[in-house]
């Protein structure tokens, strides 16, 4: 019987689409952070405290091995997860 390991952060992005895969709850938490959300608001929306939130954060961006919120965010748009937000296009 093999053990499992653990998937490095490569190894969690789909090979086909060099695209890195997250939960439900994880694309969540991302969605609110892109809107510029802090962990204590994110926390209050979901029903969570905010060291989860903290916690779920931090697991997104190792997953896009993201050097800070904004980047995990970016990267996201930029591999079609979330939605690029244009100002211009809310206000209208």
């Amino acid at each position: 019987m093999q053990s499992r390991t653990i998937p490095s952060g490569e190894e969690q992005r789909d090979a086909t689409n060099n695209i890195t895969t997250l939960s439900e709850r994880q694309m969540q938490v991302l969605a609110l952070v892109a809107e510029g959300r802090t962990d204590n608001e994110i926390a209050i929306e979901l029903g969570l405290s905010a060291k989860t939130i903290s916690s779920y954060v931090q697991h997104i961006r190792n997953r896009f091995e993201a050097q800070s919120r904004a980047q995990a965010v970016a990267l996201a748009i930029r591999q079609g997860l979330l939605p690029a937000q244009n100002s211009q296009e809310e206000e209208e």
